[in-house]
C-alpha cells in the first residue's frame, strides 16, 4: 500500500483513511477534524504498509470506504489496539460477492473492459450525479490504467492472503443509491453490525463522515473547562439525571456494594462533581478515582485521586481486574466508539463489579434537528443495549425524556452555550445560528422546548468471568 499525510500537525489522535479502488490521496486532501491529524492509504495490489508511521498516536479512527473496507479488514491487526473506532463506509468484507457485495459479473466486466474511457463511465457511475461527478473530477486520482487493472485482479478470483479478517465495525454506513455495491447487499452483509442509511450514492465525501463521526475532544474540554461557573446553574437535567441514577443505586443495593471497605470505585467524566459527591459519601471507606478531560477537578474533592486524561484511551491502558466499581454521568456518548469502551470497562472490572452509567440516546435535542442544526449521532436503546458484553448482567435498565422551555430560540442556543460542551456540531455553533432561530419550533404553549432523551443503566460483572 502507499501512503500520504494529508494533515501532520503532531496531534496524538490520527483519522486512518483506507480508499476506495483506483483512489490515490488527492480526493482526501481537504480531510480534516480538529485535534487528528490524517493519513490515506491506498493501493491494494500490496497489503502490507510500515505501521511505524502511527506509532507515535494515543488514538486511531478508522474510516473504509467501498474496496478500503476488506483492505482494512485485512491488514490492520498490527494497530487494532490504537483503533478507537471502525467506520466502514459504502463496502463490505466480501468485496465481490452476488449477496454481500459488487455482483461478479460486474467485476468482471469492469477488469475485462477497463480503459480511459470506461473508468471515467466508472466514476460518473460511482458519483450518481452530474454535479457530484464534475466535483470529484476537481479532484480526481491520477493513476495508470494498467495499475488499475492490476488492482482489480489482485482483489478476485484469488484473494489477497489468508489473513483473518477483522470483522467487527462500529458502524456501516450504506448509500441508498449506491450502483457499485448494491445497498441490499451491503444490509446483508452488515447484519448485527449498526447501520446509517444516508441517501447518497457510492462516493460520500469522507469529510461528511469525520463531520458526523468523529468527536472534536479538545474542543469538548475547551468548552467545558472554560463553563465550569456555568454549568450547574444551566444544567437542570444534568442533575436530575444523577438524582434518578442515585435512586437506581440505592433500589438495586449497589449502595452497599460501594460502601464496603477497600472499595475502588472510578468516575469517568466528573466535570463539576454532582455524581461525584455522592460517590465520595459512599465510598468513604473505599478509594474514589476521577478521570476527567478537563484539567481541574471538582471543587472540594481532595481525598480523590483525581486525573485529566482522555479516559476512552487511558482505559486502553488500565491492567484488568483494577476497580469494584466504574461510573459515569453524561459522558461516553462523547466518545468515539461507546461499543468498545464498555468492553474495557468489564475488562478492568474485578468480578461482580458494577458498571453505573447514564448517556443520551438518539432524538435527543430532536428539536434542534427539526431546526436545521448537525447533532450528535446518538445510538437509540437498542444500539445502546446491543453494546453490553455477554460477561454483564443487568440490574437495571431505564429510559427518560426531560423537557425544558424557554421563551424564544434565542434563550435554547444561550442555555447550550453556558452548559458548555453541546450536542450542536462545529457548523451549526458557528455558521447556522441565525437560521436555527429563525426555524425553532413552538409548541401550541408559545415556548420554545429542548426535549433531553435519557438512559440509565446498572450492570454486574458476572462472577465466573
Amino acid at each position: 500500500m502507499r501512503h500520504e499525510f494529508v494533515k501532520r500537525e503532531g496531534n496524538s489522535r490520527l483519522i486512518l483513511i483506507f480508499a476506495g479502488w483506483g483512489m490515490d490521496a488527492t480526493p482526501f486532501r481537504h480531510i480534516s477534524r480538529p485535534g487528528y491529524d490524517t493519513l490515506v492509504l491506498w493501493d491494494y495490489r500490496d497489503l502490507t504498509a510500515d505501521w511505524s508511521l502511527v506509532s507515535e498516536y494515543e488514538e486511531i479512527v478508522l474510516i473504509a470506504w467501498s474496496m478500503g473496507v476488506y483492505a482494512a479488514s485485512m491488514s490492520i491487526h498490527a494497530i487494532d489496539r490504537q483503533i478507537s473506532t471502525r467506520i466502514a463506509v459504502n463496502g463490505t468484507l466480501s468485496p465481490v460477492d452476488n449477496l454481500r457485495g459488487i455482483p461478479e459479473a460486474i467485476f468482471e466486466g469492469t477488469a475485462s473492459s477497463l480503459d480511459e474511457r470506461n473508468l471515467r463511465k466508472f466514476f460518473r457511475r460511482m458519483c450518481g450525479d452530474r454535479q457530484t461527478t464534475e466535483r470529484f473530477m476537481l479532484a480526481a486520482p491520477s493513476r495508470p490504467v494498467g495499475e488499475l487493472v492490476d488492482e482489480l485482479r489482485a482483489i478476485y478470483p484469488e484473494p489477497w492472503f489468508a489473513n483473518p479478517k477483522v470483522s467487527e465495525w462500529d458502524l456501516a454506513v450504506i448509500g441508498r443509491d449506491d450502483a457499485i455495491f448494491p445497498a441490499c447487499n451491503q444490509q446483508r452483509a452488515w447484519q448485527g453490525t449498526p447501520v446509517a442509511v444516508v441517501d447518497r450514492p457510492h462516493y460520500i465525501d469522507l469529510q461528511e463522515i469525520a463531520d458526523a463521526y468523529v468527536i472534536d475532544k479538545e474542543r469538548a474540554a475547551d468548552r467545558f473547562g472554560s463553563h465550569r461557573d456555568t454549568y450547574d446553574s444551566n444544567t437542570p437535567v444534568q442533575k436530575s439525571i444523577v438524582d434518578s441514577l442515585v435512586a437506581d443505586i440505592y433500589r438495586t443495593g449497589a449502595n452497599r456494594q460501594l460502601s464496603v471497605a477497600g472499595t475502588s470505585c472510578l468516575e469517568i467524566g466528573c466535570g463539576t462533581g454532582s455524581l461525584t459527591r455522592h460517590l465520595a459519601r459512599l465510598t468513604s471507606r473505599g478509594f474514589l478515582h476521577l478521570w476527567d478531560i478537563a484539567p481541574c477537578p471538582p471543587e472540594g474533592m481532595t481525598e480523590a485521586k483525581f486525573t485529566s486524561c482522555d479516559a476512552e484511551l487511558r482505559i486502553c491502558h488500565t491492567p484488568s481486574g483494577r476497580f469494584d466499581v466504574i461510573a459515569s454521568a453524561s459522558t461516553i456518548q462523547w466518545f468515539n466508539s461507546p461499543r468498545r469502551f464498555i468492553s474495557e470497562c468489564h475488562r478492568i472490572l474485578r468480578p461482580g463489579g458494577l458498571l453505573i452509567l447514564t448517556a443520551f440516546v438518539r432524538g435527543n435535542m430532536h428539536e434542534l434537528t427539526t431546526a436545521g442544526a448537525s447533532t450528535l449521532n446518538l445510538p437509540d436503546e437498542r444500539r445502546w443495549r446491543a453494546m453490553i458484553p455477554s460477561g454483564f448482567d443487568i440490574l437495571s435498565w431505564a429510559t427518560a425524556d426531560y423537557d425544558l422551555a424557554f421563551p424564544e430560540p434565542v434563550d435554547v442556543l444561550r442555555h447550550l452555550r453556558l452548559s458548555g460542551v453541546n450536542g450542536l456540531d462545529r457548523s451549526s455553533r458557528t455558521t447556522a445560528g441565525p437560521s436555527i432561530i429563525h426555524r425553532y419550533p413552538r409548541r401550541l404553549d408559545g415556548q420554545c422546548h429542548l426535549t433531553y432523551r435519557t438512559i440509565r443503566m446498572i450492570l454486574k460483572k458476572q462472577e465466573n468471568v
